[in-house]
């Protein structure tokens, strides 16, 4: 699976909107500490969620269409500290929310993240979408089943997307993609594969 098409094989769809993400990428609009700061842009929104270091900037990056990174990548996980909003003209936009999990801050910042991410769930009026991105190669996690959980509570349309998949062998794709499937109770036909 290309890239570029991660909005279209989150969405399951192949509508124009998923169509012109692919062909155009994504603009850079800002950098936001809270919700209450983020601009609306009365556009279908999608949030990217997942660990630290799941690999949520690479896929921005992707989709960006660009030679010059548009998110940040870093070997060292919870470099995305803000909410961050992205454009597709037109289109849709996407949020990078921060990652949860073993990132090397404060426990207060991670206080603030929760604080964050649970007021943007919640409040976001044009959310559409969630994806949730899980690493293919580390073992299903308790923090992922349990933000499942609460977008199913909120009754946010959401889609799990497996990453790192090519880092995976050829034999071990499959029986990756099942447990992964099993272990966080998902529909049939997810997790979906992403390779950065």
């Amino acid at each position: 699976r290309a890239p570029v098409s991660l909005v279209r094989c989150a969405s399951g769809t192949t509508t124009s909107w998923a169509k012109r993400a692919d062909e155009q990428g994504i603009d850079f609009v800002g950098c936001f500490g809270t919700v209450r700061e983020m601009p609306q842009q009365r556009l279908p929104e999608i949030a990217l969620l997942g660990r630290s270091n799941v690999g949520k900037s690479s896929a921005l990056n992707a989709l960006s269409k660009r030679r010059k990174k548009l998110a940040v990548t870093s070997k060292t996980p919870g470099r995305t500290r803000t909410l961050n909003l992205y454009h597709i003209p037109k289109t849709c936009t996407i949020t990078d929310l921060p990652g949860y999990g073993f990132a090397r801050v404060s426990d207060e910042m991670q206080a603030d993240w929760r604080k964050n991410i649970k007021q943007y769930l919640t409040r976001r009026e044009d959310l559409a979408l969630a994806v949730l991105l899980v690493d293919a190669n580390v073992e299903p996690q308790e923090k992922d089943a349990q933000l499942l959980d609460f977008l199913e509570e909120c009754k946010v349309k959401t889609t799990v997307v497996a990453t790192k998949v090519d880092k995976l062998k050829a034999n071990e794709v499959e029986p990756t993609m099942r447990r992964l499937r099993e272990s966080l109770a998902l529909p049939e036909g997810q997790p979906l594969q992403f390779s950065a």
